[in-house]
C-alpha cells in the first residue's frame, strides 16, 4: 500500500525527471516510489535551519492548521537552504 505523500513525492520526481536527457517515455510513478521513499525519510532528520524555523511556528496558538504550518515551515526551510547553497555555489 502506497501512501498519499509517497505518491505525491514520487511523481514529482517523475516531473522532474522528464527535462533530463535520456529520459524518453517516462514510467509511471511507481517506478520512482523508491527514490520518493528514501527523499522523504532523509527529511526525518531535519537540520538546525528547519528545526528552529519549526520552533517559530510552534510558539503561536494552537489551531486544527498548526501541524501543517510547522510542516511547511520546516519545509520552505530545507528548500530555502537548496536555493542559498546553489547561490553560494556561483
Amino acid at each position: 500500500m502506497n501512501s498519499e505523500m509517497v505518491k505525491r513525492v514520487a511523481m514529482a520526481i517523475r516531473e522532474a525527471s522528464a527535462g533530463n536527457p535520456g529520459t524518453g517515455g517516462l514510467p509511471d510513478w511507481h517506478s520512482y516510489e523508491r527514490q520518493a521513499r528514501a527523499a522523504i525519510e532523509a527529511m526525518r532528520h531535519p537540520t538546525e535551519e528547519m528545526i528552529f524555523r519549526g520552533g517559530l511556528v510552534s510558539d503561536m496558538p494552537w489551531d486544527g492548521r498548526k501541524p501543517a504550518r510547522i510542516l511547511a515551515a520546516m519545509v520552505d526551510a530545507a528548500l530555502q537552504d537548496n536555493v542559498e547553497q546553489k547561490e553560494n555555489a556561483r
